[in-house]
């Protein structure tokens, strides 16, 4: 029999062995839908899987040296992936299309560049920009390819595939209803319910765990390369990744930043220094909705702690819960914080919407995150 193994964190362990038996016992689905919070590794897996099924070692498997292990891994096969672009990249010619030695990108020019980026770290939650998505222009485009197929096993990994537009998303279903012989799909995705359930009925489902925060340390000193300092990787920059690399290695960069800004807000939100604390923002530069869903989630994620140093728990991000001083403030009680928790998720889903710019949408919140209690 053959064996195989799939390399991973031992938070997610059960998960894998649950795969290693169905390929041992040559009953891999041909459609999978991994999912589970932004950055904890579902790429990753999945290129552990494609590398299993394409592998042709006669005992181990995935060996890594075989002609299909390497077909696996080569960022230059383009047709393993389908991945969100955006609107301009999706529409430029393929290379089929462009004369001999025209300098011009490709659309396989744009999916290599993304794909590079997924290999050299496929926790990474940042690859693909706010308007990228899965055209039908792109669905056609991988099932044209399978003609080219030959006799090999085919594995296409769909990276995000909840960004599939309506369209994409119908003619996916298509594919799925008939899928070629040898031929399988890795869906991964952090908001299954934005797909459609048909598509994820005919998926075998499998959720994947958030790391323990020993495995965030250790796998984000890891991709951070030998040259980062450890102290980098703070206790704040760990709680905020709630069991993400993908995040962690965010926050490595941005933590500090966010941190030190929701700190101040929660103060002189508190203090009605609403002067001072426009000029923060301004100078934070919080203009584009992904930027204030970022730091409204820091926020939060602060707002919630402040709540546990009430109630004695553990806090998840010491440092920063410990700049704002809350004892300072006996006015902000408990009912006090679950309303301010409250009005920032509530300023978060309509940042997200688009409506109104966020500069407006968090001066707004400082002046109602703790009405009443100033």
């Amino acid at each position: 029999m053959i064996e195989y193994r799939l390399n991973g964190p031992a938070s997610q362990e059960r998960q894998r062995i649950r795969l290693m038996a169905a390929l041992r016992e040559n009953r891999f689905p041909q459609s999978i839908l991994i999912d589970g919070p932004a950055g904890i590794g579902k790429k990753a897996l999945a290129i552990e899987i494609a590398k299993a099924l394409q592998c042709s070692d006669a005992s181990h498997r995935p060996c890594g040296h075989c002609f299909g292990c390497k077909m696996a891994t080569d960022i230059g096969v383009t047709d393993n992936w389908l991945i969100p672009m955006e609107s301009a990249e999706a529409h430029t010619r393929s290379a089929a299309s462009v004369s001999a030695g025209s300098n011009a990108k490709t659309i396989e020019d744009f999916k290599q560049a993304y794909i590079e980026e997924i290999f050299k770290n496929p926790y990474r939650v940042d690859v693909f920009g706010a308007g990228a998505e899965i055209s039908v222009g792109l669905i056609r485009s991988m099932t044209n390819a399978f003609a080219l197929k030959g006799d090999r096993v085919r594995v296409v990994i769909v990276a995000e595939a909840d960004r599939m537009n309506d369209s994409a998303a119908n003619a996916f279903l298509k594919t799925l209803e008939e899928v070629p012989p040898d031929t399988y799909f890795i869906l991964t995705t952090s908001s299954r319910e934005k797909m459609l359930p048909t598509i994820r009925s005919r998926c075998l489902a499998l959720h994947l765990l958030p790391l323990s925060d020993d495995e965030v340390r250790s796998e984000t000193l890891r991709l951070l390369g030998e040259d980062v300092d450890a102290d980098d990787v703070t206790d704040d920059v760990v709680g905020l990744s709630v069991g993400s690399p993908g995040k962690a290695l965010y926050y490595v960069g941005t933590g500090k930043k966010w941190c030190d800004l929701a700190a101040s807000f929660v103060k002189e939100s508190i203090l009605a220094h609403y002067t001072e604390l426009f000029r923060m923002l301004a100078d934070a530069e919080v203009d584009e909705v992904t930027e204030a869903c970022r730091f409204l989630e820091v926020l939060s994620f602060l707002l919630s702690d402040l709540l546990r140093a009430k109630s004695g728990a553990k806090l998840r991000i010491p440092a920063t819960t410990a700049q704002v001083n809350i004892e300072a403030f006996p006015q902000i009680d408990v009912n006090a914080l679950e309303r301010a928790v409250s009005v920032v998720q509530e300023t978060m889903n309509r940042v997200s919407s688009r409506r109104t710019a966020p500069p407006m949408l968090l001066q707004s919140l400082a002046i109602k995150l703790f009405e009443g209690y100033k």
